[in-house]
Parts: structure tokens; C-alpha cells; sequence
């Protein structure tokens, strides 16, 4: 039986490494990571590692360089997979147009952290202040735009919306329009990194951020976190780094809030060694339990470069976010985004202006706040009455998603790709991880896109793994 299990799992990480090429995830000249690091990651032995790395240089799929590691192989030939799918009827079914990677199939479970719920986007009230912003629209407005940190009033909104939401006080001049938060950082990971600098980062904390840092070659210094933050005391000591990167109003992916008493031992140390801090306000706004969380750049503006979405409160394809710098970064990060994109898409930016003004977005985010409150009490009950007090929900009180920690189980990310293949998604914390082998009972849940008879039909087949 133990062969018959291991062969299982040699089949499994075999399919999803070779998948994942055939569907150009794993672009030619790609580094997969150390048999051992995979391993790790997978919660596999190293052998079966081997043998599936084995497997597929044999195959044409990857290649090994001495001294270097293991890489996609460039074969000329890369296209998307055809698959023979069985019907239920026994016949055969050439699926000649596969869609890459089964994402966001209509019948997956997908328990994504962080992510809200489409199905509610207010596209009837975006479509109208759309028309209205096309009727009024100057000549003028459809030409490159001179002022390269977006529209000033959308930038205007979002001093309103801000102040209004966090009591936030900033000015149109310090805000600087990008796209997405995701952009946001690039640009701040081009001014402040090089090579012989220094970023300490959350530990865990999103693995997007952490690539886009990491890209830099600046040294990347993980700082674990706990029930009150970021661990301050475990900056370095011997090594000042360039910036800190902190999700202070709801830690990702752990949801815990940085304590006054470390917000201020985080700006002393920022004053001292003369880093800035890159503070992420990613979806605070959904709280569940008194006011939102006061942001860090309340207590010094000129150490803390904030920076945040509209993916959250209204849709991630809008692709807008912003970050409110200090004064001495404000034409650097405008200089730089020269070289990016010009400047970004105005028309999206008036729009949303104009929704914001209208007092759209307020209400949307106030709707949202029942919906989503009302899918995490699904959630925590239903996990509660399946596992009872095998189960602990931790980092539920703000955001749309929250930890469930089993005693005795390690949810690692083959148990992911077994769930995959029932169609549930599931997101083990270790995914998150800078150092391994610290959270391997974990899963972040997220709740934000998944209604409450697909979590209930999730967390049943989860039960049959866990």
C-alpha cells in the first residue's frame, strides 16, 4: 500500500510540474527549484523529487546544468496540451482548446485569500458614471497626459475617500496613481534596491512581493511576525536596511495588527538607520469589528511610503492603485514610472473619480462589508461544526480571509494539488514563506469569492484529506 501511495504522489507532482511547462507557467530557460527546496515545499521526500526531475529531463522537458540547477528545456515547440477527456457515458472527448492551468473554472471551489467577490461588482452604477465621463470628455483628455501621477481628481477622491474611511489627512501632490499596488512596488523596488542594499520584509508575507523584491538581488531579510505585528526586535542589527516592507492593519497573510508600541519602535528604527518603511494597506477597509486600523503613516509621513488597491473594494481588472509619498521620493517615483508606462490609463482614472465622487464606492464597500461578514460566519461555523476543536480560526476580524490551523496535519501543497484534482483550491501558509517548515499545519481560507454552498461543499471534501 505505501508503494501504491508513493507512486500516487510521484504521479501527481510529475503532472503538475510537466503541466504547468506544456502550458507555458514554466517558460523556456526557467530555474525549478533544488530537488531539496521542492521537496520541502511539496512535503515530499527528496528521492520522489528526483525521480520526477528525472522523469521529465528524460523526456525533453527539462535539462540539467552542472554547477547550476535544473531548467525548462527550450524545445521550439512549446503549445497548449490537448487532453482525451471520458464522459460519463464511457465515450471519448477531444478537448483541443484547454484552457491554461484550470484557472477560475466556473465549478472550482477556490478558497483564493484576499480576493472579493465579482459576482458583486457594482458594474451597473461603473457602466453609467463610464457613459457620463465619455459625455462630458474634452478632446484633450484622449492625448498623453503631462501630469504623470494621474488624474488630480481622482487623486482629490482619493485624499476624500481616505480621510473619511481611516482619517487620513494627505494631499492631492503626495499621491501618485499606478497600476495596481502591484506596480507600486516594482517602481519603489527599482528607486530604493540594488544589489549591495538591504529590504527586511513580514515573514510570511505575499509571494508576488517577495519576487518583486527579490529581483532586485538586494538582500532580502526575513522578520517573522506574531499575534501583535511584525517581530521589531528581530530587525537587523548588523545590516541597515534600505526599507522595511509591513502590512501593519492586517498582516498578510496572518491578519494581525502591529501594536502602537511596535509602530513606534518600527520608525525609530526607520530614523536611525534611515530606511523607509513600505507600508501595504491592502484591504483593511473590510472590518468586522469596530473602526478600520489607523495607518502607519499617520505617526511620521516622511519615513512611510503608503500604498493602496482598488482590487480589494472594487475589482482586481480595474488595475488601479496609488501610494502616497514622501515629499523627497515624489519625483523619483514620478520619473520612473515615466520609463514604465508613460502615465497611466486616463479614462479608468476619470471614471473612477467620478464614482468615488458620486459616493458609489462608499456605499459599495459598506454593502460588501454585510456580504463578507456574512460569508465569514458561514465559514468559521461550518469548519467549527466539521472539525469541532480540531480546528483553530485565527486573523478573521478584518479582510476577506482567515487562518485555519489543524493539530496533527501538515496542509502542504501536495495535499493542495490532490484537493485540485476534486476541484477545491486551497492555499497552505507554507506557500507564503520566505523559511520553510514553520507554519506546515495552516491554510489561509479566503472567503471573499466563495458563496456559502461552495464553502460548504469544500470544507466537506477537505474533511475526507484532513
Amino acid at each position: 500500500m505505501h508503494s501504491e501511495q508513493n507512486e500516487t504522489k510521484t504521479r501527481q507532482v510529475y503532472s503538475w510540474i510537466r503541466e504547468r511547462i506544456m502550458q507555458g507557467i514554466y517558460k523556456a530557460g526557467t530555474s525549478l527549484p533544488s530537488t531539496r527546496e521542492l521537496a520541502k515545499e511539496l512535503g515530499a521526500s527528496r528521492a520522489l523529487i528526483v525521480e520526477v526531475y528525472e522523469q521529465l529531463i528524460a523526456e525533453g522537458f527539462l535539462e540539467g546544468k552542472q554547477g547550476s540547477g535544473t531548467f525548462v528545456k527550450d524545445t521550439g515547440a512549446m503549445r497548449t496540451l490537448q487532453t482525451i477527456q471520458l464522459h460519463s457515458e464511457g465515450k471519448l472527448n477531444e478537448n483541443k482548446h484547454v484552457t491554461p492551468a484550470r484557472e477560475d473554472r466556473l465549478d472550482d471551489i477556490d478558497f483564493r485569500p484576499s480576493f472579493p467577490a465579482l459576482e458583486y461588482a457594482p458594474l451597473q452604477k461603473w457602466k453609467r458614471a463610464e457613459l457620463d465621463v465619455y459625455h462630458d470628455l474634452p478632446a484633450s483628455m484622449l492625448g498623453y497626459q503631462e501630469d504623470l501621477a494621474g488624474d488630480i481628481g481622482l487623486r482629490q477622491a482619493i485624499c476624500d475617500h481616505l480621510l473619511h474611511i481611516k482619517g487620513l489627512h494627505c494631499l492631492p501632490e503626495q499621491i501618485i496613481i499606478t497600476a495596481g499596488a502591484t506596480q507600486a512596488f516594482s517602481i519603489l523596488s527599482r528607486l530604493l534596491l540594488t544589489p549591495d542594499k538591504a529590504i527586511a520584509i513580514e515573514d510570511p508575507t505575499a509571494t508576488f512581493i517577495h519576487n518583486i523584491f527579490a529581483k532586485t538581488k538586494a538582500q532580502v531579510i526575513p522578520v517573522s511576525v506574531d499575534q501583535d505585528g511584525l517581530c521589531v526586535e528581530q530587525l537587523p542589527t548588523d545590516v541597515n536596511p534600505q526599507c522595511i516592507f509591513v502590512t501593519p492593519s492586517h498582516q498578510f497573510p496572518f491578519g494581525s495588527i502591529l501594536s502602537i508600541s511596535r509602530r513606534l519602535q518600527l520608525l525609530d528604527y526607520a530614523r536611525s538607520t534611515g530606511a523607509y518603511i513600505i507600508e501595504d494597506d491592502y484591504d483593511s477597509e473590510f472590518r468586522y469589528g469596530g473602526m478600520p486600523v489607523h495607518t502607519l503613516r499617520e505617526l511620521d509621513s516622511e519615513r512611510v511610503v503608503y500604498v493602496g488597491t482598488f482590487s480589494k473594494n472594487l475589482f482586481p481588472a480595474l488595475r488601479i492603485g496609488y501610494m502616497i509619498a514622501p515629499q523627497q521620493l515624489i519625483e523619483p517615483i514620478i520619473q520612473l514610472k515615466r520609463t514604465a508606462d508613460m502615465h497611466g490609463a486616463t479614462l479608468p482614472q476619470l471614471t473612477l473619480a467620478r464614482f468615488m465622487n458620486e459616493g458609489h464606492l462608499k456605499r459599495h464597500i459598506l454593502r460588501m462589508k454585510r456580504i463578507y461578514h456574512k460569508r465569514r460566519t458561514h465559514l468559521i461555523q461550518t469548519l467549527k461544526n466539521t472539525f469541532g476543536d480540531k480546528v483553530q480560526i485565527t486573523g478573521d476580524a478584518a479582510g476577506l480571509h482567515l487562518i485555519a490551523t489543524w493539530s496533527g496535519h501538515h496542509a502542504n501543497l501536495l495535499t493542495a494539488m490532490e484537493l485540485e484534482q476534486h476541484r477545491i483550491k486551497i492555499y497552505p501558509a507554507e506557500r507564503y514563506t520566505i523559511r520553510k517548515d514553520q507554519y506546515n499545519n495552516s491554510l489561509i481560507m479566503g472567503f471573499g469569492n466563495v458563496n456559502e454552498a461552495k464553502m460548504s461543499e469544500g470544507i466537506q471534501t477537505l474533511a475526507s484529506f484532513i
